[in-house]
């Protein structure tokens, strides 16, 4: 969004990101995360837990909290697959379009330091952007289809992916 502005209207940068609106932005943002992490707390509070209580994860996701469950949990893991695929999936797909409309607003600039200078901002911050999504996608989507066996290095798999990168 920041790079979206600062390219596309730089003149008008300091009026649309104003310290309000992105105060407001980062509040729209928390209570999504909010409301996304409540339902499936809600969902696994409800289950019967008759084995173990520890869960075998370093960080509480749903998936980990569910095995421990002595019922049928396939309801439970849809709404959390659909939570963590929302999570992932909507910010790159809004990166994503964002930068479609930087490439085609850089291609227009008639100078070519400045385009080159334009593309170098956004390239760096792109190769950030891929260097988190990237192995936080590829631990998700291995583990969803069972294809890391080994629940230790699954473990070890997203924490890498998650603690490095930022």
């Amino acid at each position: 969004y920041d790079r979206l502005i600062a390219i596309c209207w730089p003149l008008r940068y300091s009026t649309i990101n104003t310290n309000l609106r992105m105060l407001l932005i980062i509040a729209r943002i928390w209570s999504l995360v909010v409301l996304l992490e409540i339902f499936p707390v809600i969902f696994a509070a409800r289950l019967p837990y008759c084995s173990s209580r520890e869960v075998q994860s370093c960080c509480c996701e749903h998936s980990p909290v569910y095995k421990l469950a002595c019922t049928d949990t396939s309801f439970n893991r849809q709404p959390g697959t659909a939570k963590t695929l929302t999570a992932l999936l909507g910010p790159l797909t809004f990166i994503i379009f964002t930068y479609a409309i930087v490439v085609v607003a850089v291609t227009r600039i008639a100078s070519i330091s400045q385009r080159w200078k334009a593309f170098h901002t956004c390239l760096t911050h792109l190769l950030l952007v891929l260097l988190y999504y990237m192995p936080v996608m590829l631990a998700y989507v291995l583990g969803n289809l069972r294809l890391i066996q080994n629940f230790d290095l699954y473990t070890a798999v997203l924490t890498v992916s998650v603690t490095i990168p930022p």
